[in-house]
This record gives C-alpha cells, sequence and structure tokens, in this order.
C-alpha cells in the first residue's frame, strides 16, 4: 500500500479515495489489536484428537509395551500421554484412571507447577518436561534456574546444556519418537552413561 500527497491511498495500482481508512491503517490501537489476532491465532497449541491415554492407559505389562510402540509412531505427543508416559518411566506404573488423576499426582510430588491446568488433548510443550524431569532428576541448575523454580524457559536451557535435551525452546513439543528419544536419555543420565549427544536422539 502507496499514500498520495493527498492523504488518499493505492494499492497495487488501485486508487483508494478514503481517507478513514488510511487513518485507521495509522492508527496505533488499531494496528496493535491487528497484531493481537494474529499473536493469538499463532499461538494455538496442537492437539491431539485421539490420545492413546483413552485405549492403552492400562497398567499390565502389555498395555505398557503396546502405548511405547504406538508412541512411537506419533506425530505429536499430547499432555496426556507423555504425562502417562513419564510415571511408566518414574514408577514402571501408572494405577491413574483418568488424566485428571495423573496431574494431580504429579502436583502432589512437586513434578509440576501447582498453577498447571493445560488440558490432556493439547501438546506437551518441551518446557513442562524440562520442568517434570528437573524435579524428578532433583537438578538445580544455575542462579535463574534457582531463583525461578518451575520456570519452562530455565528448565529447559539447563537441561539443553545437560545434553539431555536436543537445542530447543520451551514452547516447542515432540513427537512421538521425540520423546522416547527423551526419556531413553533421561534413562542414559540417571545410570551415568550420556555418550550420544542429544541431537542425535530419534526425530
Amino acid at each position: 500500500m502507496s499514500f498520495r500527497e493527498d492523504g488518499t491511498t493505492f494499492v497495487a495500482g488501485v486508487f483508494d479515495p478514503c481517507p478513514a481508512r488510511l487513518a485507521r491503517v495509522n492508527n496505533p490501537c488499531y494496528m496493535l489489536a491487528l497484531a493481537l489476532i494474529f499473536a493469538i491465532a499463532g499461538c494455538q497449541s496442537a492437539r491431539v484428537s485421539e490420545p492413546l491415554t483413552r485405549t492403552l492407559a492400562g497398567d499390565d505389562a502389555d498395555a505398557q509395551l503396546e502405548f511405547w510402540h504406538q508412541l512411537e509412531t506419533r506425530p505429536v505427543t499430547c499432555n496426556d500421554e507423555a504425562f502417562h508416559g513419564l510415571l511408566l518411566y518414574l514408577d514402571q506404573s501408572d494405577p491413574n484412571p483418568d488424566y485428571v488423576s495423573r496431574v494431580n499426582a504429579l502436583k502432589s510430588r512437586g513434578l509440576i507447577p501447582r498453577g498447571f491446568n493445560q488440558s490432556a488433548d493439547q501438546a506437551v510443550s518441551r518446557g513442562t518436561l524440562a520442568i517434570a524431569i528437573s524435579n524428578a532428576l532433583k537438578i538445580k541448575g544455575g542462579m535463574m534456574m534457582h531463583l525461578s523454580p518451575d520456570n519452562s524457559r530455565y528448565a529447559t536451557r539447563e537441561l539443553v546444556y545437560m545434553d539431555l535435551y536436543p537445542p530447543s525452546t520451551p514452547n516447542q513439543t515432540f513427537s512421538g519418537a521425540e520423546f522416547l528419544g527423551i526419556i531413553g536419555r533421561v534413562e542414559d543420565y540417571q545410570q551415568g552413561n550420556t555418550d550420544l549427544p542429544a541431537e542425535q536422539m530419534p526425530q
């Protein structure tokens, strides 16, 4: 869009004699409103329409094995799948009957913030999982992480620094294969074997 000396506008050669439209475009509040609309639209999280936990949340060995097998093929891991998987890894069991119970179990153990309120089908963020892993492994981190506990940004940075995460931002999510790679990486860390760089984990 270009502007003429008389205050009118033209777009791609089309004359627009409406000064009101020009005033609206130049209005800071109008532009801020547009920016907020686009920001909100761009920040909508991915969702998983059929989480595996609806059919594979059983606690028996066969159900656990099938859950891990199918999760590896999923393009996105949701909160309920991630929390079920995390509990299976930590306890070799997840007797919780539903997502609300899993969230409450993780909160009671101080693994996720008390204020966490995301939905079951929302794609798990790397920041959320970083907080849970940091608390589970009792990773203290640097000064900023110490001063800002349960901060997804600092928890993510610390796991990247420790090579438990590949280069990441807190708002990124995981595919199923990536989530399994993180769990495997955490297990290697606990066993003292971290030879494989995190960026070489399955994609």
